[in-house]
């Protein structure tokens, strides 16, 4: 609006005009003043229309997963990547020859496996017909609880069928009884003693650092506890299964059986592995899948109760000369933990 303002002094409007925005510019003698913030109304609609706009323009904020400053630091030095391997997006073989990175792994059975890997152990390739053979173990650590894990565990099985399985364990047994002393040192235990080896120990006698299972009859245990400290999480309870009324049992478990024991990633604690003999290929079909079947589950049997899923994920048999390995069908060989009913008293 234009106004002239000599003729807004005649008439009193420069009053109102100061109260008003306004913006002079020099242009003659005449002033632009801008009253549209109060003279002129938004059309209908123009407001919502300009909100509705920014509103689309907006991205939608994914609210992102906090990953601690450690963990951060530990995807950063891997990449990310898990050590589990994922082929649910690749393709099945359609040849008898390929790569296998870029196609699924093949699933076989227990005895098709074997039957492989004795042909790759025969005369004529590595010569090693009785060759131990092995189970590879994948496991899923998680507990049900986000960011929570399973603890490494391990134990000594004994398994169906004997075999030579190479591993050689230090153990000392402990008992009242001197024929039950005597019966130790025959089956092979490293040391073989009495409630007398308390201060053995405790002069320097005797030296726990070089034993690695501790066995001892249940009543022996109130009087191990001087010593308890030095064994630390290897003293000797029933529930491990290393003390128990009768030793003898548990002596031969640790002296014959297959020890197996979780080896957590280190930069993914829900992955773990166990790598653990189970036979020899000169053993029969029958024999090696009770073996397997008792490793299995075993291993399983470990899952505690903050734990819905199984355990065991993937497995695969392998041995020790050559590079071939061979995933198997493992669910047939897990039975199904029992459940623990309680029944009333009538």
């Amino acid at each position: 609006v234009t106004v002239n303002m000599s003729a807004a002094r005649r008439s009193g409007f420069l009053v109102q005009v100061l109260v008003q925005r306004w913006h002079p510019v020099s242009f003659g003698n005449t002033s632009y003043i801008h009253t549209g913030c109060v003279m002129e109304a938004a059309r209908k609609g123009t407001r919502a229309k300009a909100d509705a706009k920014k509103k689309a323009s907006k991205k939608e904020e994914v609210k992102k997963e906090f990953i601690p400053l450690k963990k951060r630091l530990e995807m950063q030095q891997t990449g990310g990547a898990s050590p589990r391997r994922k082929d649910d997006h690749l393709k099945d073989p359609i040849d008898n020859v390929w790569i296998s990175r870029f196609y699924k792994w093949q699933m076989y059975s227990v005895r098709d496996a074997i039957a492989m890997h004795r042909e790759t152990h025969h005369e004529t390739q590595f010569n090693h017909s009785n060759a131990l053979i092995n189970a590879y173990i994948e496991l899923d650590m998680s507990a049900d609880k986000k960011n929570r894990y399973i603890d490494n565990f391990s134990n000594v099985i004994q398994l169906p069928y004997h075999f030579e399985n190479e591993q050689q364990r230090t153990v000392l047994a402990i008992s009242r009884n001197e024929e039950v002393i005597e019966q130790a040192w025959q089956m092979g235990v490293t040391l073989a003693a009495g409630l007398d080896v308390v201060k053995q120990v405790q002069s320097g006698e005797v030296s726990f650092q070089d034993i690695q299972h501790f066995i001892a009859e249940k009543d022996t245990l109130p009087d191990l506890v001087p010593i308890r400290g030095l064994m630390k999480r290897r003293f000797p309870s029933v529930m491990n299964g290393t003390a128990g009324s009768d030793i003898i049992p548990i002596i031969e478990r640790f002296i014959k059986g297959v020890e197996y024991k979780t080896t957590t990633d280190k930069f993914h604690h829900d992955f773990a592995t166990i790598e653990a003999p189970f036979g020899r290929l000169g053993m029969t079909d029958e024999q090696l899948e009770e073996n397997l079947s008792a490793l299995l589950n075993d291993v399983e049997n470990q899952k505690p109760q903050k734990k819905s899923d199984q355990l065991i994920t993937l497995v695969r048999l392998r041995t020790v000369l050559g590079p071939e390995q061979f995933k198997i069908y493992h669910k047939v060989y897990i039975r199904e933990r029992a459940l623990n009913v309680k029944v009333a008293a009538s």
